[in-house]
C-alpha cells in the first residue's frame, strides 16, 4: 500500500527552531541574512492550504475567499523604500508609528514594476560577485511595509494563522509590534500562528523584506530578479482543535479499475487540555456533487500542544480516471466530530491515478505516456513575477489548443492558482524545486546548505501533493551535482511516496533521479547514448526537461525528435524552452547622442 507522511514535519520544524537565533530581529540583520542555519524562525510546519467551515454544505459549494475563517491581507499598504537596510526607518514596526508620510503599494507585487529599484535580468551569473552566504551590503534594496487589518469578534476563542504564499527573498514580520517571525525563500510560503499576537478589532502587521539574503544563492534563475510580497497574504482562524493538514493516496488495482483511497489526516490540539472522543467522518463527492463514499475514523485522542494523525482507506468502484485527455475530478470534505458534533469542516479536490516505472517506461494509469511539454515562467509583462487568474486560464487555453500536455514549472513552484486551474484543464505538471544555485553550483556538495535545499522540496511537496495535475517532482535547476540534490528527493519522498522525481542538472544524468535527461542532446547521440541502453544498465525512463530553445532561433528538428520519441519506448517526450517571452513594460527614454556621430537613440 502506498503511504504518505504528515508528522515528520513537525519533528524537522523543531529542530529549525532550536537552530534559529534569537536576537532582536534589527539588532544583527546580517546572523539572518548571512547564515545558511537560520531561513525560517516561528513558522508553522508545512501544510496543504486549507479554509475552514461551519459545516459540510458550506465547504462543498462554497467560494473559499467567502469563508467566514478567511481575511484576505491583500490591497493597499503602506510601503518605504530604500537602497540599503541601513534606509530602514527606525521602529517602523511599532504600532503607534506614524506611516502617514509614506508612499502606498499594493500587495502582492513586486516593487521593481512600482517604479522601486531596478529590474535586472540575469541568468548565470548573480547582479554581485558572488560569495556565499555573504550578499551585498553597499546596494541591498529593502522594502517596509504596514497595514492595519480586523480581526473579526466570531474569531474570539480560535486559533488565527497568518500565511504568506511568496516574498523575496528574506522578511522579517511583527504583529502589533511583537516581532512574529523570519523567513527566506521567494518562492515558497511561510505561515505563522499569531493568536497570542493579536487581539479582537483593529491590529497592525509591518513587514522588511530584504532582497538579497543567503537563500538568494538558491533563486538564481534566468529571469527577471524581482523582490516584494508579490502573492496572496491572508488570515485564517480555527478552532483550538482542527485539521492541521490531509493527503489523499489513490492506489489503483491490478486492471487499473478500482482504486483504493487513503487517506491522511493530521489533528493538532493547541489547547491546554485533552481533545477526547475525537473523530474525522470524511465524504467524497462526483463531479456532480453527489455522495460516492462516506467514510468514518474510530475515536481519537489529541494531546495538548500535539498533533495525532488518523488513517481512513476504502476501495472505490471505477473511479472515473484523471488523465490531461480527462481530468476528472473528485472533492472531498473533512469533518472533525467531537462529543458535541461537528467543530470544522474542510474541503479538497483529488483525482484518482497512478504512475509507475516498468523497464524504462513511465506509465500513467497503466499506460505509456508522451509528454509534449514546455517550460514556463510565473512572469507577466506588467506586474511581473505576479500572476492573475485571467493570464493563466489563456496560457492553459493555447496549451490545449496546441496540444501542449505538460508544463515544467521552471524554475520553482508555480502560484496555487496554476495548480488549481492545471488540475481542471488537464495540464501535467512538473512542479520544480526553487534550488538554482547556477552562479555557486559548488553549493550543492557543500553540507552547510543541505536543510535550506531540504526544506525548499518539503514545503513544496507538503503544499502540492494532493494536485493530480503534478505528474512528478523535480528537485531544482541548474544547482550542482553533489549530495544536496540527493537531500532534496530524498526530503520529497518523505511526505510523498507516490510520486517520482527528475533533476534539471546540466549533466546527462544524476545518479539520485527516477528520470534522467538529458538536455539539449543531438540527436544521435540522444539514440546512441540514451535510447539504446538495455534496461539492465539503467531502468529509467527518459524525459528531456529542456531540448529545444524557441527564445532565439532554435525551434528546428522538432519532428526528428518527435520521430525519435515515438519510436523509442524510454522516453516520456521532453519540454521547450520557453513557452512566452519573459520581458517586461518599460516606457521609451529618447536619448540624445553627445557624440560626433549623433546616432540616434
Amino acid at each position: 500500500m502506498k503511504k504518505t507522511a504528515i508528522t515528520a514535519a513537525a519533528i524537522v520544524f523543531s529542530v529549525l527552531i532550536c537552530n534559529s537565533q534569537e536576537k532582536p530581529f534589527l539588532s544583527d540583520i546580517w546572523s539572518y541574512l548571512e547564515n545558511p542555519a537560520v531561513f525560517e524562525r516561528n513558522q508553522v510546519e508545512g501544510h496543504v492550504p486549507m479554509v475552514p467551515w461551519s459545516n459540510a454544505d458550506q465547504a462543498l459549494k462554497g467560494n473559499p475567499e467567502k469563508s467566514p475563517y478567511r481575511l484576505s491581507l491583500n490591497g493597499i499598504w503602506r510601503f518605504h523604500y530604500s537602497d540599503t537596510p541601513e534606509g530602514v526607518v527606525p521602529g517602523f514596526f511599532n504600532e503607534r508609528f506614524n506611516d502617514r508620510s509614506w508612499d502606498t503599494i499594493r500587495v502582492p507585487s513586486n516593487w521593481e514594476m512600482k517604479g522601486y529599484g531596478d529590474p535586472l535580468f540575469r541568468n548565470v551569473t548573480t547582479p554581485f560577485k558572488p560569495d556565499p552566504p555573504k550578499v551585498p551590503r553597499e546596494y541591498n534594496p529593502t522594502g517596509s511595509y504596514r497595514r492595519t487589518f480586523n480581526i473579526p469578534s466570531a474569531w474570539k476563542n480560535r486559533e488565527i494563522f497568518l500565511r504568506m504564499e511568496k516574498t523575496a527573498s528574506a522578511s522579517f514580520v511583527w504583529i502589533n509590534g511583537r516581532e512574529l517571525g523570519y523567513n527566506e525563500g521567494g518562492q515558497e510560503p511561510a505561515e505563522y500562528n499569531i493568536t497570542s499576537y493579536v487581539r479582537s478589532g483593529r491590529n497592525t502587521i509591518a513587514v522588511v523584506v530584504y532582497k538579497y539574503s543567503d537563500g538568494y544563492y538558491l533563486e538564481d534563475q534566468d529571469y527577471w530578479r524581482l523582490a516584494g510580497i508579490f502573492d496572496d497574504v491572508w488570515l485564517y482562524s480555527a478552532p483550538k482543535t482542527h485539521i492541521f493538514d490531509w493527503a489523499a493516496v489513490t492506489d489503483l488495482d491490478d486492471n487499473y479499475t478500482d482504486a483504493m483511497l487513503n487517506l491522511t489526516v493530521a489533528v493538532r490540539n493547541n489547547d491546554g487540555i485533552p481533545a477526547n472522543n475525537m473523530q474525522i467522518r470524511a465524504t467524497l463527492y462526483d463531479s456532480e456533487m453527489k455522495a460516492v463514499k462516506t467514510m468514518l475514523t474510530g475515536k481519537f485522542s489529541v494531546m495538548p500542544d500535539s498533533l495525532t494523525e488518523v488513517g481512513i482507506s476504502e476501495n472505490i468502484t471505477a473511479p472515473a480516471l484523471w488523465s490531461a485527455e480527462k481530468p476528472n475530478l473528485y472533492k472531498l470534505t473533512f469533518e472533525l466530530i467531537d462529543p458535541e458534533g461537528v467543530t470544522e469542516v474542510v474541503s479538497g479536490r483529488i483525482g484518482f491515478k497512478e504512475t509507475e516505472i516498468r523497464d524504462q517506461v513511465f506509465y500513467l494509469n497503466g499506460k505509456p505516456v508522451k509528454l509534449n511539454g514546455i517550460n514556463s515562467h510565473m512572469q507577466h509583462p506588467v506586474t511581473g513575477h505576479v500572476m492573475d487568474e485571467a493570464t493563466i486560464r489563456k496560457d492553459m487555453e493555447i496549451f490545449k489548443r496546441f496540444n501542449i500536455n505538460c508544463v515544467r514549472t521552471s524554475h520553482y513552484p508555480p502560484v496555487i492558482k496554476y495548480l488549481e486551474l492545471a488540475d481542471e484543464y488537464g495540464i501535467y505538471i512538473v512542479d520544480e524545486t526553487g534550488d538554482e544555485a547556477h552562479a555557486t553550483e559548488y553549493l550543492s556538495r557543500n553540507p552547510d546548505w543541505e536543510q535550506m535545499y531540504r526544506e525548499r522540496s518539503r514545503k513544496m511537496v507538503l503544499r502540492d501533493r494532493n494536485h493530480p495535475s503534478v505528474l512528478f517532482w523535480s528537485a531544482g535547476n541548474e544547482s550542482g551535482e553533489g549530495d544536496n540534490i540527493c537531500a532534496v528527493i530524498d526530503e520529497g519522498k518523505k511526505y510523498d511516496a507516490t510520486r517520482y522525481w527528475m533533476y534539471g542538472g546540466n549533466a546527462a544524468l544524476h545518479h539520485c533521479e527516477d528520470i534522467i535527461g538529458p538536455r539539449y542532446p543531438q540527436l544521435r547521440d540522444l539514440y546512441t547514448k540514451v535510447f539504446n541502453i538495455p534496461v539492465s544498465e539503467d531502468p529509467r525512463p527518459s524525459f528531456l526537461d529542456e531540448y529545444l530553445a524557441v527564445t532565439g532561433n532554435g525551434g528546428g528538428a522538432l519532428d526528428d525528435y518527435w520521430e525519435l520519441f515515438y519510436n523509442n519506448p524510454r522516453s516520456m517526450g521532453g519540454a521547450i524552452w520557453d513557452f512566452v517571452s519573459t520581458g517586461i513594460s518599460e516606457k521609451i527614454r529618447t536619448l540624445k547622442d553627445s557624440s560626433p556621430n549623433n546616432v540616434q537613440t
